[in-house]
Parts: C-alpha cells; sequence; structure tokens
C-alpha cells in the first residue's frame, strides 16, 4: 500500500514536471520570433550593445494609406503564427528534454534548444550567427561538461578541436572549388556544438547537416542559403539521440 501511494505520488511529480516544461517551452518558443525580429535593427552589433537594444515596447504604427496597413497587418498576423508555431516546437523540445534525456541533462538540453531554435531563427532570417548566441552555446557547453558526469570534460574539449579543425578544412575545400559562403557564424556554431555532441556526434550532425541543407536547396530550386538551420536541426536530432536514457 505505502509503495502504491509513493508510485502515485512520484507520477504526479512526473507529471507537474511535464506540464511545466510544456508551458515554459510555449511561452519562450512564443516569444522567439518576436525577439528575434529585432536583430536585423541592431546588428553587427557587441553582445552588450545587443542585450540593451533587444527588448522594446511593440508597437503599431498608424498609417492612413489602406495598402500599407493591409501591409502591417499581415506582417503581425505572420509573425503571430510564426510565435504560435515556435511556441508549439519548443514545448515539444522541453517535454522531450524533462522524459526522454537522463536526468542530469533535462535542463541542460532545454538551455541547449533553446540557444539552438535562436540560432535557427535569425540565421533564417538575416543569414547571420551572432556572437550573442553562438559564445554562449560554447560556454555553456563547457559548463555543462563540468558538472554533468555524461558529458566528460575530455569528451568536450576534443569535440571542440574537432569542430575547429574541421571547420577550417571545410572552408579550405569550398575556397578551392567556389568563392566560401561557409561564414565565421557557422564556424563559431560548430567549435560550440563540439563541446556538447563530442566528435563522433559532431561529425554524424555535419553529415546530416549536409543532407539536410542539400535537400532544402533542391525543393526551394536554389543554390545557396543559409546553412545555420540545418545545422541546428540535426544537432537537435544528434542532441536527443546521444542523451537519451
Amino acid at each position: 500500500m505505502n509503495l502504491s501511494v509513493f508510485f502515485i505520488i512520484r507520477l504526479d511529480e512526473g507529471n507537474v514536471c511535464m506540464v511545466i516544461s510544456v508551458i515554459v517551452g510555449f511561452c519562450i518558443g512564443g516569444l522567439m520570433p518576436i525577439i528575434s525580429s529585432r536583430f536585423g535593427k541592431i546588428l553587427p552589433a557587441d553582445p552588450g550593445m545587443v542585450l540593451l537594444r533587444l527588448f522594446h515596447k511593440p508597437h503599431f504604427p498608424f498609417t492612413p494609406n489602406v495598402d500599407r496597413r493591409r501591409h502591417l497587418v499581415r506582417k503581425w498576423l505572420k509573425l503571430i503564427l510564426h510565435s504560435f508555431t515556435w511556441g508549439c516546437l519548443m514545448s515539444i523540445l522541453y517535454m522531450a528534454s524533462s522524459v526522454f534525456l537522463v536526468p542530469q541533462m533535462g535542463v541542460w538540453g532545454m538551455i541547449f534548444c533553446t540557444i539552438i531554435c535562436f540560432c535557427i531563427i535569425v540565421d533564417q532570417q538575416y543569414f547571420l550567427l551572432p556572437d550573442f548566441f553562438t559564445i554562449p552555446l560554447l560556454l555553456m557547453g563547457f559548463s555543462a561538461a563540468t558538472f554533468v558526469d555524461d558529458l566528460p570534460i575530455e569528451y568536450s574539449l576534443v569535440g571542440a578541436f574537432f569542430g575547429y579543425f574541421v571547420s577550417v578544412f571545410s572552408v579550405f575545400i569550398m575556397g578551392l572549388i567556389h568563392k566560401a559562403e561557409f561564414g565565421a557564424g557557422d564556424v563559431k556554431m560548430v567549435i560550440a556544438l563540439g563541446t556538447w555532441l563530442g566528435a563522433p556526434g559532431l561529425n554524424f550532425t555535419l553529415v546530416l547537416s549536409f543532407m539536410l541543407f542539400a535537400l532544402r536547396i533542391l525543393l526551394k530550386v536554389k543554390r545557396s542559403g543559409a546553412f545555420g538551420p540545418a545545422l541546428g536541426f540535426a544537432s537537435l536530432i544528434s542532441f536527443f539521440i546521444i542523451y537519451a536514457k
């Protein structure tokens, strides 16, 4: 009897944590497109200036022009739709982090997913991966390696060095074939991902990201595009594979 009561209490605690994760994830994801829309006006800039000008009170400008008003309405409706979509995606990622990852990686998984999704949105819109996200991703990777047993610091360091050399080699090869479009932000993101995924996980992530990028190019019939979204989605897949229970 006591054992069944204890099991029910533990089950209730797990359900509460999962519900909280879903709600928090939806709120954070819903704010992502709104916050990211500011980067086109304040970047490139140092992280301090970004933090200063990132948050602002939204305003709805009045214009007597009917076409202009319709354009603004469509713009806000599109932003609301994106916010809802990212809210749903982040709620799923947060729930998966709390349920499917090893216990020590739950909160770290939420942090990883949040930064990666910000990188995806910003790079998709502005073809830019700012230091405001890539540097914290790197630092958080080393921090997780310090406190989590499943992520040894040696594993993280080797992954970071592997990411650096792979990035340099990729830029060199791409420069021989074509003018390199692999920017400095992509290099920093690859190095930062190495601290989280290690060399084997990063290797799998890069292969998967190139496949996703090629598929996207084929579907959109374009010869170029932002590489960050493909790299970001591939890293999310690799992260949950590596740290699943």
